[in-house]
C-alpha cells in the first residue's frame, strides 16, 4: 500500500513540473509579443511625430528653426533601440526615411529636403528642422542637431 502512495505521488509532482514549465514557457512568449507590439507602436509613434513636426515647420515663416535635442524644449523623438539610424533617400521629389531594422517600414515625408544620409539613434533621434524657400518652393530643411 504504501509504495502505491509513494509512486502516485511521483506522477503528482512530475504533472505540477511540466504545468509550471508550460505556465513559464507561455509567460515568456506573451511577454516578448507584448515587447514587440510596444516597439511597433514607439516606431509608429516617432513616424507620426516627425511628419508632424516638418508640417508645423512647413506652415511656419521663412526662417523658422526648430531644434529637437536633449538642450532644447522639443526632446529627441523616440525609437525603438533597434533602429540604430534613419537613412535617407529622394524618391519622386519625396524623402523616403529608411530605418536601419528591416522589420519596420520606410515612409515618406513630403516638402523635406536634406543633405544627411543619415541620423544616429542616440537616446532619442536629434535634428533640426529649418523653414527655407528654395527655387521658390517652400520646404523644411532637415540638418544635424
Amino acid at each position: 500500500m504504501q509504495k502505491r502512495g509513494v509512486s502516485d505521488q511521483l506522477f503528482i509532482y512530475i504533472f505540477i513540473a511540466i504545468v509550471v514549465g508550460l505556465v513559464f514557457l507561455f509567460g515568456l512568449k506573451q511577454i516578448n509579443n507584448v515587447k514587440e507590439l510596444n516597439d511597433k507602436a514607439v516606431y509608429l509613434e516617432f513616424k507620426s511625430d516627425f511628419v508632424k513636426a516638418v508640417e508645423e515647420v512647413y506652415n511656419k515663416n521663412k526662417g523658422t528653426i526648430v531644434t529637437y535635442s536633449g538642450k532644447s524644449s522639443n526632446k529627441p523623438l523616440t525609437l525603438p533601440n533597434e533602429v540604430r539610424r534613419l537613412s535617407f533617400e529622394i524618391t519622386n521629389g519625396k524623402i523616403n526615411v529608411i530605418p536601419s531594422e528591416s522589420s519596420y517600414k520606410s515612409f515618406s515625408v513630403e516638402n523635406l529636403r536634406t543633405n544627411l544620409n543619415y541620423l544616429e539613434n542616440k537616446n532619442g533621434v536629434s535634428f533640426v528642422l529649418e523653414n527655407d524657400i528654395i527655387d521658390g518652393e517652400t520646404v523644411v530643411l532637415l540638418k544635424n542637431a
